[in-house]
């Protein structure tokens, strides 16, 4: 029979569980507490509480397995927070920068802590059973970097320095020789640690917002065939188009060979070759119709082309730019450019207020920074927020003259309170026509009458999914008809579609 003294010592034991297990305990609450709340809400709650308990545990096993079960909280948040982000208008308004903020500081505290441990394990080089937690606390790391910087593409910002000394710092942590490399292990390190430096060099800042996903997809696949080895200064062997030299130390992604010195002194720095990347993708560009290539990647054309450009072209900018201060308004969308040509577009006297307020659109107002013969850098000053992307056609008209310009949006550099654009100017001279053909409804277009930029023919921009290579179609505008054919599809995107013309076969 049990003495009253043994019943209250099990009623209440006197042996506290280990701190390991209250640590656990109290990270398990906490998510559960806060099951129900918003993504935004939970994206703070793991950065400012969760991850903090979990980087105080000892035990790194513990730590390892706690943090496992925040992140699958957070890739349960992240896609809404993502999603939100890339479909806003840009600057990002206030609650969204709040959200992205939120996101950016999770990411950013998933690889911190993840970076603790393989820093903790890394020093206890004897214990080969943290080997294995070694490398995956890596590849978790470099995960939450490359997400991070994904981010900040997403809503047209570069990443930061520190992100990628962090990312250089953790590739060498895993081909460092006395990290006791495995091959199961440090190849996934490898791929993402490639992957997020061929993402950078094809610049999504110049590409549309709704390819982001498939671009990123591409990347990924394409990272298996590049190749990467420390940097030697013998480059006589070295194909300088395709490569790219990076510099662990440095706050970035690294620079093209084709723009650094014949011999440029980089002691410890990494030699990136994308020749094979290039090839892989000009086999998916030269493939014929219903043929296969491998690997298959699943991109429209247009950007694939842009990619190859980014990683094997060379730099396409053929004028100087001149700075100057003037400004101007900027009107997005082919619907309100269209608008904007026919009829509202404004000058300095007073009497177009009365247009201007009629209009279903409001320019907003835009510094232009810098000008050269085919197009402008304009930095955004005052007006309505717009879902600009890469690839979107828009209307430039400086305050000081009565001149319309349209233009393709080719790059987004998107810098805490600071967006600016570059564009790049279509045609000197555009008209708003009306395009009619057999079997089909008319429609409204936009006629460029020339293409400096392209060659010696005209060029048609219209509604995705209107028109289609060889059909047969006649302009009308301002009492004059032209017969054409719809040649080359030179550019695409979800929103309009930018068509060289051809004339009609005899």
């Amino acid at each position: 029979m049990n003495s009253p003294l043994q019943l209250f010592r099990d009623l209440l034991p006197f042996n506290p569980p280990p701190p390991e297990q209250r640590a656990a305990s109290k990270v398990r609450v906490l998510l559960e507490a806060n099951a129900d709340s918003s993504a935004s809400e939970m994206a703070v709650t793991l950065f400012s509480e969760v991850i903090p308990v979990i980087t105080r545990q000892p035990n790194l096993n513990m730590r390892f397995k706690l943090l496992e079960e925040t992140r699958h909280e957070a890739e349960r948040i992240l896609p809404v927070l993502e999603s939100q982000i890339s479909q806003s208008a840009l600057p990002l308004p206030k609650k969204t920068a709040q959200m992205a903020l939120d996101a950016d500081n999770l990411l950013k505290a998933l690889a911190m802590a993840y970076h603790g441990i393989s820093r903790d394990a890394g020093k206890l080089q004897n214990d080969n059973t943290l080997t294995p937690l070694f490398h995956r606390s890596i590849q978790r790391a470099m995960s939450a970097i490359c997400r991070r910087q994904q981010l900040a593409y997403r809503a047209y910002a570069s990443p930061s320095a520190p992100s990628w000394t962090l990312l250089h710092e953790l590739y060498q942590m895993a081909c460092s020789p006395s990290a006791k490399p495995l091959n199961g292990e440090t190849a996934p390190v490898e791929l993402q640690y490639l992957s997020a430096l061929l993402l950078a060099y094809v610049d999504p800042n110049k590409l549309p917002r709704s390819e982001f996903n498939a671009v990123v997809e591409t990347t990924q696949q394409l990272a298996a065939y590049a190749l990467i080895a420390p940097y030697q200064e013998d480059l006589e062997t070295t194909n300088k188009e395709f490569s790219f030299l990076v510099r662990p130390k440095e706050g970035c992604p690294g620079l093209p060979l084709r723009r650094l010195p014949d011999k440029p002194t980089a002691l410890g720095a990494l030699l990136i070759d994308c020749q094979p990347v290039v090839a892989v993708i000009d086999r998916n560009l030269s493939r014929c119709t219903g043929k296969s290539s491998h690997p298959d990647l699943e991109i429209p054309p247009a950007v694939l082309q842009n990619l190859r450009i980014a990683l094997g072209g060379k730099g396409t900018r053929r004028f100087s730019r001149t700075r100057f201060r003037p400004r101007g308004d900027l009107v997005g969308g082919l619907d309100s450019v269209m608008e904007f040509i026919d009829g509202n577009a404004f000058t300095r006297r007073a009497v177009d207020a009365e247009c201007r307020n009629a209009a279903r659109f409001s320019p907003s107002e835009w510094s232009l920074v810098d000008e050269s013969p085919d197009g402008f850098r304009v930095r955004f000053i005052k007006g309505d927020k717009w879902k600009a992307g890469a690839g979107d056609i828009v209307a430039l008209q400086p305050r000081e003259s009565s001149r319309i310009h349209v233009c393709l949006v080719r790059r987004i550099a998107n810098g805490g309170s600071r967006l600016e654009l570059g564009l790049q100017m279509l045609s000197p001279q555009v008209s708003v026509v009306e395009i009619s053909s057999e079997g089909s409804m008319a429609q409204r277009a936009i006629f460029l009458h020339s293409l400096p930029a392209y060659g010696k023919f005209s060029g048609l921009v219209s509604h995705a999914g209107q028109l289609a290579s060889g059909q047969e179609i006649e302009l009308k505008w301002t009492g004059r008809t032209l017969r054409r054919q719809i040649g080359q599809c030179i550019e695409a995107n979800e929103g309009l579609e930018f068509f060289a013309l051809d004339p009609l076969p005899n």
